[in-house]
């Protein structure tokens, strides 16, 4: 029995440097897989870079811009309405008259006319055509906060999509080189008289499953890097020197601290909620403009003229017109008024599309605070899983080697390890998203909040 026990240790010892070199060639080949998280260099892809480096020149970011310029024009065309109307004409030629009582003849007579005219009221058309330009430029500025952290957000996704399928890869690959180490420990002891076939056999069945694990969190892992590439624009990412973003002290003291803040800030500050609202106050303006057809318009103009040689008279004199028109639109009575009642039903459907969009604001906000609490939670609870696993399968591994527990043990220990790290990703990834998400509810999220760049680490719940 002495014997035996000296040749399985033997066998083991040979056993764990094969498994050793093995796994130095399989990083040699799949280096860039098998450490993907494990060394930042000094010149790391942080988040933040990332961001900031498509917020600059991403398309839809510039065509946002465009827009919110234009809006800008907009509102200076509209106030434009009130500027006077200058304009200056000339004329010149000839003037022959026969056969007249008095002929005449002026050879070169020319004529300078000088318009001002100034609109002084039009029942509140331009008043409500200003206004509306103004809400359209405020709409503007909230639909390119809208395009900033819409990309934010995807971008982050993206960031941080790689980062956890490269740990969840890491993790199948761990997984994979730990049943194949099992496995071969085995088959040892079946050589020596000391194991049984059919743990040899679950070894190998586990290890069959843990390579297609890995088959599966490589095809993962490649959709991720697509996603990256696609989103930042870049191709062959080095995927080592992207960093873990902490969360920053900004976001975290922007957090509310429940789910009833969660839904008075929404209610307040909603980004779509706020457009809702224009979109019924742009619909009243439009109500008051269609008003304006059936009342008066007033408008002044003033002219000076100076005629020189003109109508068939000799020598130059200076005319001058000064008028006030007040026209009323009586045809407006019945003109105007298939349009001013297509522009109430407008205002009603806006004031019905407000109370949806606010029912929906409440649930938004419901559920984000919801998925941030939870994401909170359950990173905790992954820790704390991850952790315990680690500590199950050394212990398993020991017991084991001591003839104290069976294979399935030691291979159930390295199932659950790999689902904890698996989960612990996924719930690491989870908080940071959900605070992003949260933020954007309440139309607090700036692009620097997305990131704690002043401290080294990885995610955490605090600004401890």
């Amino acid at each position: 029995m002495i014997d035996t026990r000296l040749q399985e240790s033997k066998f083991l010892r040979l056993h764990n440097m094969n498994i050793t070199i093995i796994r130095l060639l399989r990083n040699s080949g799949l280096g860039v897989i098998a450490f993907l998280m494990s060394i930042t260099f000094l010149s790391a892809n942080t988040l933040t870079n990332m961001v900031d480096s498509i917020l600059s020149s991403h398309e839809d970011i510039v065509n946002a811009k465009k827009e919110l310029e234009e809006a800008g024009r907009d509102v200076t065309d509209s106030w434009l309405a009130y500027a006077p109307d200058l304009s200056v004409k000339w004329e010149g030629g000839s003037n022959v008259k026969y056969e007249a009582s008095s002929n005449s003849e002026v050879d070169g007579w020319d004529t300078y006319d000088w318009t001002y005219k100034q609109k002084i009221m039009d029942s509140g058309a331009t008043i409500a055509d200003i206004r509306n330009k103004n809400l359209e430029l405020d709409k503007q500025e909230l639909e390119y906060i809208s395009a900033r952290n819409d990309l934010l957000i995807e971008a982050a996704d993206a960031y941080l999509g790689l980062i956890k399928a490269s740990e969840k890869l890491q993790a199948s690959i761990e997984a994979e080189a730990n049943t194949r180490e099992t496995s071969g420990q085995e088959e040892i002891r079946v050589q020596v008289g000391s194991g049984l076939t059919s743990d040899v056999l679950k070894s190998k069945r586990q290890l069959a499953s843990a390579q297609k694990t890995v088959i599966t969190d490589e095809k993962a892992f490649n959709s991720a890097l697509y996603t990256y590439e696609t989103v930042f624009k870049t191709e062959d990412p080095d995927v080592n020197i992207l960093t873990k973003p902490r969360v920053s002290p900004e976001a975290l003291a922007m957090l509310p601290d429940s789910m009833m803040e969660t839904v008075n800030l929404a209610l307040m500050f909603n980004r779509d909620l706020l457009i809702s609202e224009m979109d019924v106050k742009i619909a009243r303006n439009d109500v008051i403009t269609a008003l304006a057809g059936f009342g008066p318009t007033v408008d002044a103009e003033i002219k000076q003229s100076h005629k020189d040689d003109a109508s068939h008279t000799a020598g130059g004199h200076w005319e001058e017109q000064a008028k006030l028109t007040v026209e009323f639109p009586i045809s407006g009575l019945y003109m105007e008024m298939p349009g001013y009642l297509n522009d109430r039903s407008a205002l009603d459907r806006a004031i019905n599309d407000h109370a949806i969009k606010e029912r929906d604001t409440i649930k938004d906000a419901k559920e984000a605070w919801q998925e941030y609490a939870n994401a909170r939670t359950m990173l905790s609870y992954s820790e704390n899983e991850a952790t315990i696993a680690r500590e199950l399968l050394t212990i398993s591994q020991k017991e084991r080697e001591a003839g104290q527990s069976d294979a399935a043990a030691v291979l159930a220990a390295e199932e659950t390890l790999e689902s904890a790290l698996k989960d612990l990703s996924d719930d690491s990834m989870s908080l940071v998203t959900t605070v992003y998400d949260l933020l954007d509810v309440i139309n607090m999220l700036e692009p620097s909040m997305i990131e704690d760049t002043r401290k080294a680490g990885s995610f955490n719940t605090s600004t401890q």
